[in-house]
């Protein structure tokens, strides 16, 4: 009797198990990017929860700087508020401190075990930045910085200054200076009106400006440079 049997042959067995091979690499690297975007995902939502927990502390009188442990993220000169800030009085970065914060260590970190970053000033009226690591595809990360701190750059306003009284001229201008700030020429903000438009400074000012741009963000990177949001220079 003729065999009818028919078997494979060592060529289709090799496109067979090469296709296997490419569809089990797509589905594998398919995988790992759904996971970098559960990681992200929790990074993001992290970062709001501490933000949130951070407004929430500070309407119960807790201090900024209460917020950092460590200062493994402090940069070696930060210009706010027109001049230059002191570490541990008025400016300080690390890492979050989350006994101070109310909230579990654990339950709020970086999925890789890194604590997140943070970096405050009690000038500005308090202001604060918090970063993260982010995946990017092909193994490669950015920084996430979310926070109210938005740097300032020297901007002259419209007003009239009489001796230490500064009247500004048009609402637009508004929130633009804070108490604390430092002018060009040395006056220093002692006081802002309810309404924003009347400032009061501690001697004649000679422009209604600040002295310096203010530093483009609060906190060093591993590299020692600024963290900015989608930034190269990581938190950790």
């Amino acid at each position: 009797m003729r065999n009818t049997k028919q078997a494979f042959t060592l060529v289709e067995l090799i496109v067979v198990i090469t296709i296997l091979a490419i569809l089990g690499t797509i589905a594998f690297i398919s995988l790992q990017g759904y996971s970098s975007d559960a990681r992200n995902t929790k990074r993001t939502n992290d970062l709001s929860s501490i933000q949130s927990s951070i407004s929430v502390k500070q309407t119960e009188g807790a201090s900024l700087l209460s917020f950092i442990t460590g200062t493994g993220s402090r940069l070696s000169s930060v210009s706010v508020a027109g001049t230059g800030v002191t570490a541990g009085s008025n400016y300080e970065a690390g890492d979050v401190n989350y006994t101070a914060l109310g909230i579990k260590t654990a339950d709020f970190q970086d999925p890789n075990g890194d604590n997140y970053v943070i970096g405050v000033t009690t000038k500005v009226n308090g202001k604060f930045e918090l970063a993260a690591s982010i995946e990017q595809w092909g193994g490669s990360e950015v920084a996430k910085v979310i926070g109210n701190w938005s740097p300032r750059d020297v901007e002259t306003l419209l007003g009239t200054i009489s001796t230490t009284t500064i009247t500004l001229s048009g609402s637009t201008d508004i929130n633009k200076l804070w108490a604390g700030d430092t002018l060009s020429g040395g006056a220093v903000v002692t006081k802002v009106s309810a309404d924003g438009m009347t400032i009061t400074t501690s001697t004649t000012a000679s422009a209604i400006e600040l002295a310096a741009n203010e530093s483009s963000g609060l906190m060093a990177g591993t590299t020692s440079t600024v963290i900015t949001d989608g930034g190269v220079s990581l938190p950790y």
